[in-house]
Protein backbone atom coordinates (compact mmCIF):
# COMPACT_ATOMS: atom_id res chain seq x y z
CA UNK A 1 0.00 0.00 0.00
CA UNK A 2 1.28 3.51 -0.71
CA UNK A 3 2.98 5.38 2.10
CA UNK A 4 0.84 7.73 4.15
CA UNK A 5 3.42 10.43 3.59
CA UNK A 6 4.17 9.99 -0.10
CA UNK A 7 2.30 9.32 -3.30
CA UNK A 8 3.64 9.55 -6.85
CA UNK A 9 1.26 12.16 -8.24
CA UNK A 10 3.56 12.87 -11.17
CA UNK A 11 3.40 9.25 -12.33
CA UNK A 12 -0.38 9.23 -11.99
CA UNK A 13 -0.54 12.34 -14.16
CA UNK A 14 1.75 10.69 -16.71
CA UNK A 15 -0.71 7.80 -16.90
CA UNK A 16 -3.52 10.27 -17.58
CA UNK A 17 -1.49 11.87 -20.38
CA UNK A 18 -0.88 8.45 -21.92
CA UNK A 19 -4.60 7.65 -21.68
CA UNK A 20 -5.40 10.65 -23.90
CA UNK A 21 -2.51 10.25 -26.34
CA UNK A 22 -3.05 6.54 -26.93
CA UNK A 23 -6.81 7.05 -27.41
CA UNK A 24 -6.31 9.75 -30.05
CA UNK A 25 -3.66 7.67 -31.80
CA UNK A 26 -6.11 4.78 -32.01
CA UNK A 27 -8.88 6.94 -33.45
CA UNK A 28 -6.51 8.41 -36.03
CA UNK A 29 -5.44 4.87 -36.98
CA UNK A 30 -8.92 3.30 -37.05
CA UNK A 31 -10.84 6.31 -38.42
CA UNK A 32 -8.34 8.25 -40.55
CA UNK A 33 -11.10 10.11 -42.42
CA UNK A 34 -12.69 11.54 -39.29
CA UNK A 35 -11.86 15.01 -37.96
CA UNK A 36 -10.81 14.85 -34.33
CA UNK A 37 -11.76 18.01 -32.47
CA UNK A 38 -11.31 17.09 -28.82
CA UNK A 39 -10.85 14.56 -26.04
CA UNK A 40 -12.62 14.63 -22.72
CA UNK A 41 -12.21 12.90 -19.37
CA UNK A 42 -15.61 12.29 -17.78
CA UNK A 43 -17.46 10.09 -15.25
CA UNK A 44 -15.31 11.02 -12.25
CA UNK A 45 -16.36 9.26 -9.03
CA UNK A 46 -15.25 9.30 -5.42
CA UNK A 47 -17.46 8.57 -2.40
CA UNK A 48 -15.22 8.67 0.64
CA UNK A 49 -14.00 5.11 0.34
CA UNK A 50 -13.39 4.37 -3.34
CA UNK A 51 -12.51 6.43 -6.38
CA UNK A 52 -12.48 5.46 -10.01
CA UNK A 53 -10.40 6.53 -12.96
CA UNK A 54 -12.61 8.47 -15.38
CA UNK A 55 -13.75 7.46 -18.83
CA UNK A 56 -12.16 9.14 -21.84
CA UNK A 57 -13.98 9.94 -25.07
CA UNK A 58 -12.50 11.26 -28.29
CA UNK A 59 -14.84 13.58 -30.16
CA UNK A 60 -14.96 13.76 -33.95
CA UNK A 61 -17.07 15.95 -36.18
CA UNK A 62 -18.50 12.89 -37.90
CA UNK A 63 -19.78 11.29 -34.70
CA UNK A 64 -21.21 14.61 -33.60
CA UNK A 65 -23.04 14.94 -36.93
CA UNK A 66 -24.58 11.47 -36.53
CA UNK A 67 -25.66 12.31 -33.02
CA UNK A 68 -27.17 15.62 -34.18
CA UNK A 69 -29.17 13.76 -36.85
CA UNK A 70 -30.51 11.36 -34.23
CA UNK A 71 -31.52 14.19 -31.92
CA UNK A 72 -32.88 16.38 -34.70
CA UNK A 73 -30.79 19.45 -33.83
CA UNK A 74 -27.30 20.79 -34.46
CA UNK A 75 -25.82 18.74 -31.61
CA UNK A 76 -23.62 21.59 -30.39
CA UNK A 77 -24.93 21.40 -26.84
CA UNK A 78 -23.61 17.80 -26.75
CA UNK A 79 -20.21 18.48 -28.32
CA UNK A 80 -18.50 17.98 -24.96
CA UNK A 81 -20.79 15.30 -23.56
CA UNK A 82 -18.57 12.26 -23.33
CA UNK A 83 -21.35 9.80 -22.38
CA UNK A 84 -23.51 10.81 -25.36
CA UNK A 85 -20.64 10.74 -27.85
CA UNK A 86 -19.40 7.32 -26.72
CA UNK A 87 -22.96 5.99 -26.87
CA UNK A 88 -23.19 6.99 -30.52
CA UNK A 89 -19.75 5.54 -31.33
CA UNK A 90 -18.64 2.95 -28.79
CA UNK A 91 -15.12 2.67 -30.17
CA UNK A 92 -14.59 6.40 -29.50
CA UNK A 93 -14.96 5.85 -25.75
CA UNK A 94 -12.00 4.51 -23.79
CA UNK A 95 -12.31 2.93 -20.37
CA UNK A 96 -9.22 3.01 -18.16
CA UNK A 97 -6.66 0.34 -18.85
CA UNK A 98 -4.94 -1.83 -16.28
CA UNK A 99 -2.35 0.83 -15.49
CA UNK A 100 -4.98 3.50 -14.90
CA UNK A 101 -7.10 1.19 -12.74
CA UNK A 102 -4.05 0.39 -10.63
CA UNK A 103 -3.34 4.09 -10.10
CA UNK A 104 -6.96 4.70 -9.06
CA UNK A 105 -6.78 1.83 -6.57
CA UNK A 106 -3.48 3.02 -5.15
CA UNK A 107 -4.79 6.57 -4.84
CA UNK A 108 -7.90 5.33 -3.00
CA UNK A 109 -5.68 3.36 -0.61
CA UNK A 110 -3.49 6.41 -0.09
CA UNK A 111 -6.59 8.52 0.64
CA UNK A 112 -7.84 6.02 3.21
CA UNK A 113 -4.46 5.78 4.91
CA UNK A 114 -3.99 9.54 4.96
CA UNK A 115 -7.53 10.40 6.05
CA UNK A 116 -7.75 7.85 8.88
CA UNK A 117 -11.54 8.06 8.89
CA UNK A 118 -11.79 11.79 8.23
CA UNK A 119 -14.11 12.44 5.27
CA UNK A 120 -12.81 15.96 4.73
CA UNK A 121 -9.21 14.68 4.67
CA UNK A 122 -10.23 11.98 2.19
CA UNK A 123 -11.90 14.63 0.04
CA UNK A 124 -8.68 16.67 0.05
CA UNK A 125 -6.83 13.73 -1.52
CA UNK A 126 -9.65 13.19 -4.00
CA UNK A 127 -9.52 16.87 -4.99
CA UNK A 128 -5.82 16.50 -5.69
CA UNK A 129 -6.61 13.42 -7.79
CA UNK A 130 -9.17 15.40 -9.80
CA UNK A 131 -6.76 18.25 -10.42
CA UNK A 132 -4.25 15.92 -12.07
CA UNK A 133 -6.54 15.60 -15.08
CA UNK A 134 -6.70 19.21 -16.31
CA UNK A 135 -2.90 19.30 -16.24
CA UNK A 136 -2.76 15.97 -18.05
CA UNK A 137 -5.21 17.28 -20.66
CA UNK A 138 -2.96 20.27 -21.41
CA UNK A 139 0.14 18.12 -21.63
CA UNK A 140 -1.54 15.54 -23.84
CA UNK A 141 -2.67 18.27 -26.25
CA UNK A 142 0.88 19.57 -26.50
CA UNK A 143 2.23 16.09 -27.21
CA UNK A 144 -0.45 15.34 -29.83
CA UNK A 145 0.28 18.65 -31.58
CA UNK A 146 3.98 17.82 -31.60
CA UNK A 147 3.25 14.42 -33.17
CA UNK A 148 1.03 16.05 -35.81
CA UNK A 149 -1.99 13.95 -34.86
CA UNK A 150 -4.25 16.97 -34.25
CA UNK A 151 -4.43 20.57 -35.39
CA UNK A 152 -4.24 23.72 -33.29
CA UNK A 153 -8.02 23.80 -32.76
CA UNK A 154 -7.98 20.50 -30.87
CA UNK A 155 -8.45 20.69 -27.11
CA UNK A 156 -8.52 18.14 -24.30
CA UNK A 157 -10.57 18.77 -21.16
CA UNK A 158 -11.56 17.24 -17.85
CA UNK A 159 -15.35 17.56 -17.55
CA UNK A 160 -16.55 16.98 -14.00
CA UNK A 161 -20.21 17.38 -13.04
CA UNK A 162 -19.76 20.81 -11.43
CA UNK A 163 -17.61 22.08 -14.31
CA UNK A 164 -14.80 23.13 -11.99
CA UNK A 165 -12.13 21.27 -13.96
CA UNK A 166 -13.01 22.63 -17.40
CA UNK A 167 -11.47 26.11 -16.90
CA UNK A 168 -8.33 24.50 -15.48
CA UNK A 169 -7.89 22.50 -18.67
CA UNK A 170 -7.78 25.48 -21.04
CA UNK A 171 -6.40 28.92 -21.72
CA UNK A 172 -8.79 31.83 -21.29
CA UNK A 173 -9.15 32.16 -25.07
CA UNK A 174 -9.88 28.45 -25.47
CA UNK A 175 -12.40 28.55 -22.64
CA UNK A 176 -14.42 31.38 -24.14
CA UNK A 177 -14.25 29.90 -27.61
CA UNK A 178 -15.38 26.39 -26.70
CA UNK A 179 -17.28 27.00 -23.45
CA UNK A 180 -18.82 30.48 -23.79
CA UNK A 181 -21.27 29.62 -21.01
CA UNK A 182 -18.54 30.37 -18.49
CA UNK A 183 -18.55 34.01 -19.52
CA UNK A 184 -22.33 33.82 -19.65
CA UNK A 185 -22.31 32.51 -16.08
CA UNK A 186 -20.58 35.64 -14.79
CA UNK A 187 -23.18 37.83 -16.47
CA UNK A 188 -25.97 35.66 -15.06
CA UNK A 189 -24.69 35.97 -11.49
CA UNK A 190 -24.64 39.74 -11.77
CA UNK A 191 -28.11 39.81 -13.33
CA UNK A 192 -29.63 37.67 -10.60
CA UNK A 193 -27.98 39.65 -7.81
CA UNK A 194 -29.61 42.83 -9.14
CA UNK A 195 -33.14 41.38 -9.09
CA UNK A 196 -35.63 42.02 -6.26
CA UNK A 197 -35.79 39.13 -3.79
CA UNK A 198 -39.15 37.83 -5.02
CA UNK A 199 -37.88 37.65 -8.58
CA UNK A 200 -34.72 35.83 -7.46
CA UNK A 201 -36.92 33.23 -5.77
CA UNK A 202 -39.08 32.88 -8.89
CA UNK A 203 -36.03 32.21 -11.06
CA UNK A 204 -33.77 30.21 -8.74
CA UNK A 205 -36.13 27.72 -7.11
CA UNK A 206 -37.35 26.17 -10.42
CA UNK A 207 -33.71 25.72 -11.41
CA UNK A 208 -32.79 24.13 -8.09
CA UNK A 209 -35.69 21.65 -8.20
CA UNK A 210 -35.13 20.77 -11.89
CA UNK A 211 -38.41 22.34 -13.02
CA UNK A 212 -36.78 24.59 -15.62
CA UNK A 213 -34.33 23.91 -18.45
CA UNK A 214 -30.76 24.03 -17.08
CA UNK A 215 -29.46 27.58 -16.86
CA UNK A 216 -25.89 28.86 -17.15
CA UNK A 217 -25.23 28.40 -13.42
CA UNK A 218 -25.73 24.63 -13.44
CA UNK A 219 -24.25 23.26 -10.23
CA UNK A 220 -24.73 26.52 -8.32
CA UNK A 221 -28.49 26.77 -7.94
CA UNK A 222 -28.73 24.78 -4.71
CA UNK A 223 -26.34 27.15 -2.95
CA UNK A 224 -28.10 30.21 -4.39
CA UNK A 225 -31.45 28.99 -3.05
CA UNK A 226 -29.91 28.25 0.34
CA UNK A 227 -28.62 31.81 0.43
CA UNK A 228 -32.15 33.11 -0.12
CA UNK A 229 -33.08 31.65 3.26
CA UNK A 230 -36.68 31.72 4.45
CA UNK A 231 -37.74 33.72 1.39
CA UNK A 232 -37.45 30.47 -0.61
CA UNK A 233 -39.61 28.39 1.75
CA UNK A 234 -43.07 29.08 0.20
CA UNK A 235 -41.82 28.15 -3.28
CA UNK A 236 -40.19 24.97 -1.97
CA UNK A 237 -43.39 24.05 -0.14
CA UNK A 238 -45.32 24.47 -3.39
CA UNK A 239 -43.10 21.80 -4.94
CA UNK A 240 -43.50 19.40 -2.03
CA UNK A 241 -47.28 19.76 -1.95
CA UNK A 242 -47.64 19.48 -5.72
CA UNK A 243 -48.77 23.04 -6.33
CA UNK A 244 -45.65 23.58 -8.46
CA UNK A 245 -43.62 21.16 -10.55
CA UNK A 246 -40.17 20.01 -9.59
CA UNK A 247 -38.21 17.26 -7.85
CA UNK A 248 -39.81 16.69 -4.45
CA UNK A 249 -36.68 15.15 -2.94
CA UNK A 250 -34.65 18.21 -3.90
CA UNK A 251 -37.17 20.55 -2.31
CA UNK A 252 -37.10 18.47 0.89
CA UNK A 253 -33.33 18.64 1.00
CA UNK A 254 -33.30 22.40 0.46
CA UNK A 255 -35.86 23.00 3.20
CA UNK A 256 -33.54 21.23 5.63
CA UNK A 257 -30.61 23.31 4.41
CA UNK A 258 -32.56 26.56 4.79
CA UNK A 259 -33.34 25.30 8.33
CA UNK A 260 -36.87 26.63 8.63
CA UNK A 261 -39.33 24.53 10.65
CA UNK A 262 -42.75 26.13 10.60
CA UNK A 263 -45.80 23.94 11.25
CA UNK A 264 -46.58 24.04 7.52
CA UNK A 265 -43.09 22.83 6.60
CA UNK A 266 -43.15 20.01 9.16
CA UNK A 267 -46.63 18.94 8.10
CA UNK A 268 -45.68 18.85 4.42
CA UNK A 269 -42.53 16.82 5.09
CA UNK A 270 -44.41 14.36 7.28
CA UNK A 271 -46.99 13.88 4.52
CA UNK A 272 -44.30 13.11 1.92
CA UNK A 273 -42.53 10.73 4.30
CA UNK A 274 -45.73 8.79 4.87
CA UNK A 275 -46.93 8.83 1.27
CA UNK A 276 -46.84 5.22 0.06
CA UNK A 277 -47.40 6.44 -3.51
CA UNK A 278 -44.17 8.46 -3.42
CA UNK A 279 -40.88 6.85 -4.37
CA UNK A 280 -38.49 5.74 -1.65
CA UNK A 281 -35.98 8.51 -2.39
CA UNK A 282 -38.58 11.23 -1.85
CA UNK A 283 -39.72 9.63 1.40
CA UNK A 284 -36.15 9.25 2.64
CA UNK A 285 -35.25 12.87 1.91
CA UNK A 286 -38.41 14.00 3.69
CA UNK A 287 -37.49 11.87 6.70
CA UNK A 288 -33.95 13.26 6.61
CA UNK A 289 -35.28 16.81 6.55
CA UNK A 290 -37.54 16.11 9.54
CA UNK A 291 -34.62 14.72 11.52
CA UNK A 292 -32.40 17.66 10.61
CA UNK A 293 -35.17 20.02 11.73
CA UNK A 294 -35.24 18.35 15.19
CA UNK A 295 -38.41 16.36 14.57
CA UNK A 296 -36.98 12.85 14.78
CA UNK A 297 -39.91 11.78 16.94
CA UNK A 298 -42.14 11.99 13.88
CA UNK A 299 -40.04 9.32 12.20
CA UNK A 300 -40.37 7.17 15.31
CA UNK A 301 -44.14 7.65 15.28
CA UNK A 302 -44.33 6.16 11.78
CA UNK A 303 -41.69 3.42 12.03
CA UNK A 304 -44.19 0.61 11.56
CA UNK A 305 -45.29 2.14 8.24
CA UNK A 306 -41.92 3.16 6.80
CA UNK A 307 -39.54 1.11 4.66
CA UNK A 308 -36.45 0.30 6.70
CA UNK A 309 -34.18 2.24 4.33
CA UNK A 310 -36.34 5.37 4.65
CA UNK A 311 -36.28 5.23 8.44
CA UNK A 312 -32.55 4.55 8.64
CA UNK A 313 -31.62 7.33 6.24
CA UNK A 314 -33.83 9.75 8.12
CA UNK A 315 -32.54 8.88 11.59
CA UNK A 316 -28.90 9.04 10.46
CA UNK A 317 -29.23 12.33 8.54
CA UNK A 318 -28.22 14.79 11.32
CA UNK A 319 -24.90 12.98 11.72
CA UNK A 320 -23.79 12.60 8.10
CA UNK A 321 -21.81 14.98 5.91
CA UNK A 322 -24.88 16.26 4.08
CA UNK A 323 -25.99 18.02 7.25
CA UNK A 324 -23.02 20.41 6.84
CA UNK A 325 -24.63 21.95 3.76
CA UNK A 326 -26.48 25.15 4.54
CA UNK A 327 -27.62 25.92 8.09
CA UNK A 328 -27.79 23.07 10.55
CA UNK A 329 -28.89 22.41 14.11
CA UNK A 330 -26.24 21.64 16.75
CA UNK A 331 -25.04 18.06 17.08
CA UNK A 332 -27.22 16.13 19.52
CA UNK A 333 -27.29 12.35 19.89
CA UNK A 334 -30.11 12.37 22.44
CA UNK A 335 -33.05 12.37 19.98
CA UNK A 336 -31.56 9.35 18.22
CA UNK A 337 -30.87 7.59 21.51
CA UNK A 338 -34.49 8.15 22.53
CA UNK A 339 -35.74 6.54 19.33
CA UNK A 340 -33.33 3.62 19.73
CA UNK A 341 -34.44 3.05 23.32
CA UNK A 342 -38.08 2.90 22.19
CA UNK A 343 -37.38 0.89 19.00
CA UNK A 344 -34.15 -1.13 19.49
CA UNK A 345 -34.89 -3.25 16.42
CA UNK A 346 -34.02 -0.28 14.18
CA UNK A 347 -30.44 -0.13 15.54
CA UNK A 348 -28.72 -2.38 12.93
CA UNK A 349 -30.14 -0.39 10.01
CA UNK A 350 -29.15 2.98 11.52
CA UNK A 351 -25.70 1.64 12.43
CA UNK A 352 -25.21 0.56 8.83
CA UNK A 353 -26.30 4.00 7.59
CA UNK A 354 -23.68 5.52 9.91
CA UNK A 355 -20.90 3.03 9.21
CA UNK A 356 -17.38 4.48 8.90
CA UNK A 357 -16.71 5.65 5.36
CA UNK A 358 -20.25 6.83 4.68
CA UNK A 359 -19.24 10.44 5.33
CA UNK A 360 -19.67 11.94 8.79
CA UNK A 361 -20.55 15.51 9.69
CA UNK A 362 -17.79 17.96 10.58
CA UNK A 363 -17.93 19.43 14.08
CA UNK A 364 -18.18 23.11 14.85
CA UNK A 365 -16.34 24.26 17.97
CA UNK A 366 -19.56 24.58 19.95
CA UNK A 367 -20.47 20.95 19.20
CA UNK A 368 -17.43 19.38 20.85
CA UNK A 369 -19.17 18.94 24.21
CA UNK A 370 -22.09 17.10 22.59
CA UNK A 371 -19.68 14.81 20.75
CA UNK A 372 -17.82 14.10 24.00
CA UNK A 373 -21.12 13.09 25.58
CA UNK A 374 -21.61 10.71 22.68
CA UNK A 375 -18.48 8.83 23.77
CA UNK A 376 -20.54 7.55 26.72
CA UNK A 377 -23.51 6.41 24.66
CA UNK A 378 -25.04 2.99 25.24
CA UNK A 379 -24.87 2.43 21.48
CA UNK A 380 -21.52 1.36 20.04
CA UNK A 381 -22.00 2.99 16.63
CA UNK A 382 -22.80 6.34 18.29
CA UNK A 383 -19.62 6.08 20.36
CA UNK A 384 -17.67 5.32 17.18
CA UNK A 385 -19.23 8.27 15.34
CA UNK A 386 -18.44 10.61 18.24
CA UNK A 387 -14.85 9.38 18.40
CA UNK A 388 -14.33 9.85 14.66
CA UNK A 389 -15.77 13.37 14.46
CA UNK A 390 -13.78 14.45 17.51
CA UNK A 391 -10.56 13.09 16.03
CA UNK A 392 -11.23 14.95 12.80
CA UNK A 393 -11.94 18.17 14.73
CA UNK A 394 -8.68 17.86 16.65
CA UNK A 395 -6.75 17.50 13.38
CA UNK A 396 -8.17 20.70 11.86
Amino acid sequence: MPSKQKFDWKALEESAVEHVVSAVRRIRQNHPDETVYGAMFHEFYGDGSVLYWPMLTVGTEQVLARMAADYGDDGEDLRWSGPDLSQHAEDHGFEPGEAQDQWATQCAEFAQATAEGSFSAWEAVYERFLHCFPRAAKRARAQLLKEGLVDKHFIAVATDEAGDLVPLSLTRAQLLRHFPMYDEAERERARLAALPLAEQVAELVPQAVRAAPPGPLLGEYDALVRNLGEAAVPALLDVITGRSSGEVWQACMLLAEVNHSSAEVIGALETVMGNTAANESERAWAASALARLDRMELIAAHLDELPLEVAARGLSAPYRSFRDRGKHRPLDYRPLETVLAQHPDIEPAVAEALAPGCGFCTLDADEVAAAQEGLNSKWAFIREHARDVLEEFEQQ
